[in-house]
């Protein structure tokens, strides 16, 4: 079984503002280091990849969008051949903005299930700080 996270944020806006800059690919390019994005406008079966890279070295993460549903949910299928999971965010109102909960499996190809579980907290915490700077208005 792949190893999962949830990271929760209350960001300042409504869903629908949210979502807009949730899912701007540019907004993501220019929050994850050394990843370029491409692909899009999202929507039911589109698929978009991030490169990641230093130079000559990198790898694609390949996705497609198995479920869209604005403003309040999308699913999103990790489809390459080096990184794999799948993503479900989900936005709703809340007193003080959107709460955007973002719930994941990852794994990779390279490195076994078992390895990839010991980096969870690291890897929850890198993505609940670019989720933060790609959600903030």
């Amino acid at each position: 079984m792949a190893p999962e996270f949830t990271v929760d944020l209350v960001v300042a806006g409504s869903p629908e503002e949210v979502w807009q800059r949730l899912w701007d690919l540019d907004r993501h390019g220019a929050t994850v280091p050394l990843t370029t994005m491409t692909g899009g406008p999202l929507g039911p079966g589109v698929r978009f990849s991030g490169r990641t890279a230093l130079g000559p070295l990198g790898f694609d993460d390949d996705m497609v969008v198995r479920d869209w549903d604005p403003p309040r949910r999308a699913v999103v299928d990790k489809v390459g051949r080096v990184v794999t999971g799948s993503i479900v965010a989900t936005l709703e109102p809340v007193v003080d903005g959107t709460l955007l909960r973002w719930r994941q499996t990852y794994g990779s190809a390279l490195v076994p299930g078992r390895l990839a579980g010991l980096a969870r907290p690291a890897v929850r915490a890198a993505y609940r700080s670019a989720l933060r700077r790609i959600a903030a208005p």
